[in-house]
């Protein structure tokens, strides 16, 4: 029997990390919540196959690899399914106060209904669309715009009706 030789393993784990590496990591970020996570599961799959006693017994290194990282990837993700949910309190605080915090994956439906807002505003009338921003946007009062853009408080009223009911006709493109 062949006594384990260090040197030999050692060079096994470098010709499987310069082989697969890159294919590795891709298969790993596929499966992990994150980047990062991907990385020490790679790195746990280096140090695991660096403890082989044998590895010239290993005929098909490919499958060999993936099917370690499978393992430590399944380990990795019971251990964090484990842990106990953590979280900035400070974020969280701020996020729910914040009208403006959008979470990144809604950023693209939120710039979409934005220029669908502003395409729609731009066919009003600017006394209709003046009305109905210093309304909906500012909050201001029909006495407060009135006064503002000196108009009636019945005119007001009117042009407020006319912009919603206009505003109301448009169709949304999606």
């Amino acid at each position: 029997m062949k006594a384990p030789d260090s040197n030999s393993t050692a060079r096994f784990v470098s010709k499987v990390a310069l082989a697969y590496g890159s294919d590795l990591h891709r298969f790993l970020v596929k499966r992990m919540r994150s980047n990062e996570d991907a990385r020490d599961v790679a790195q746990e799959v280096y140090l695991r196959l660096l403890r082989l006693q044998r590895s010239d017994l290993v005929r098909q290194p490919h499958a060999y690899v993936y099917y370690i990282a499978a393992q430590v990837a399944g380990e990795h993700r019971m251990r964090a399914a484990r842990q106990p949910v953590v979280f900035d309190s400070e974020t969280l605080n701020r996020a729910a106060h914040e009208e403006s915090y959008t979470r990144a994956d809604e950023l693209p439906e939120q710039l979409h209904l934005e220029r669908e807002l502003q395409r729609m505003l731009a066919q009003l009338s600017t006394v209709h669309r003046n009305v109905l921003l210093l309304r909906k946007r500012d909050g201001l009062s029909i006495t407060e715009i009135a006064e503002r853009l000196q108009l009636s408080v019945h005119k007001i009223r009117r042009y407020l009706v006319e912009a919603n009911e206009r505003m109301s006709s448009f169709k949304w493109k999606t």
